[in-house]
């Protein structure tokens, strides 16, 4: 589950979450924990976090981690409900979102945004689609364009928490504001993603290991949070959740935008 990098949207840089709920972790229990994290409540309310770096602490998270992974392996398909909260330095006030999620495994992604205003951002193995209808417009983007298929590796997509690890340590936090959940935490090892991502944050569910939340804070103190509701796991889950018959009066686009088009930019 990561997120990515480089010049990506934040949006694609969320698809992580989709990640997160649905890909398949290796069992890694090897997990670097270097450096104590920041103390304090952060800029954004956060809880306070902790590095598991005691011997109380390693053995937690491991055994989290582990059952974090199994949760993943067995998910071989996900549907839920999300609601998004964006916090922006130029907003006044917060922008809030709804809609559904769909993940087949391996590599199906939909976000279907139902309000304010109605977007879809599916991505497949071999495609990338974003349809935004009030616009009338529509991006097509072949995924072999993403140079070595980084979006996926960035997604998250097929990683272990090895390969996770070579970008992000994993902290555990000393409490969860959510009850019945665990806060973990990742952040940045490498100096270039952490000029764009300064952590992001589970929720995980302490039954049944999934995530409940999930936060993208940017380095800049930008962030967003997801909340899944009604998820359900190993639901069948059409194929043409994943194809968007356009109308034929949309504009296409061949080249990808970071999700930034007219008033319903992100």
């Amino acid at each position: 589950m990561v997120l990515i990098l480089g010049g990506f949207h934040p949006v694609i840089r969320m698809q992580m979450a989709a990640a997160v709920p649905t890909i398949a972790l290796s069992a890694a229990l090897t997990i670097a924990l270097a450096g104590a994290p920041p103390s304090g409540p952060s800029k954004n309310g956060a809880v306070p976090v902790e590095a598991a770096s005691d011997a109380a602490a390693e053995p937690m998270l491991a055994r989290i981690l582990q059952a974090f992974d199994k949760a993943q392996r067995e998910t071989t398909s996900l549907v839920a409900g999300f609601t998004e909260k964006k916090e922006l330095k130029l907003l006044a006030r917060p922008v809030l979102s709804r809609g559904e999620f769909y993940y087949n495994r391996p590599n199906q992604v939909r976000w279907e945004y139902v309000e304010p205003d109605r977007k879809v951002f599916v991505i497949t193995e071999d495609m990338y689609i974003a349809y935004y209808p009030a616009l009338k417009r529509a991006e097509e983007v072949p995924i072999k364009k993403f140079v070595g298929k980084r979006l996926f590796r960035f997604l998250g997509v097929g990683q272990s928490i090895d390969e996770l690890g070579k970008y992000y340590e994993f902290r555990l936090a000393a409490q969860s504001d959510i009850k019945d959940t665990h806060l973990l935490v990742l952040v940045p090892r490498k100096k270039k993603l952490a000029e764009r991502v300064a952590e992001m944050k589970i929720w995980v569910d302490a039954q049944t290991y999934l995530p409940r939340q999930l936060q993208y804070v940017e380095s800049d103190g930008d962030s967003t949070l997801l909340t899944f509701e009604d998820v359900r796991t190993n639901v069948a889950v059409a194929a043409s959740r994943f194809r968007l018959e356009l109308p034929k009066d949309v504009v296409v686009s061949e080249s990808f935008n970071g999700f930034s088009l007219g008033e319903q930019s992100f």
